[in-house]
């Protein structure tokens, strides 16, 4: 009986972390891309710095993986946020079609 109430409990926390796991991977994901959007349009140097950062892990993983489309669009974004930072802005949307690059091959 309480073999029963051990394994019922055991599964009960591993089955909850596991749908936590699964629902945290697409918010962060759309939260991502908000952020990068946000970066486009507001100059919000120290947050895209960050994003940057952020970016720079994300490519090294994907090598890691072999994933060699998606770490060449992680590259043409932080470009892109870089030219953002850095050089004068221009509106030529450039940055929708790297993020939208980025969702395909990631």
């Amino acid at each position: 009986m309480i073999f029963k109430k051990k394994l019922f409990i055991f599964i009960f926390f591993l089955l909850n972390c596991f749908v936590c796991m699964i629902s945290t991977e697409p918010y962060y994901q759309s939260s991502f891309y908000k952020e990068l959007k946000k970066c486009f349009e507001a100059k919000n140097e120290d947050k895209c710095k960050k994003m940057i950062l952020l970016t720079e892990q994300m490519q090294l993983k994907e090598y890691d993986k072999g994933n060699l489309k998606c770490q060449t669009s992680i590259l043409g974004l932080q470009t892109e946020l870089i030219r953002n930072i850095y050089f004068k802005r221009e509106k030529d949307n450039v940055s929708e079609k790297t993020i939208s690059s980025l969702i395909k091959n990631c």
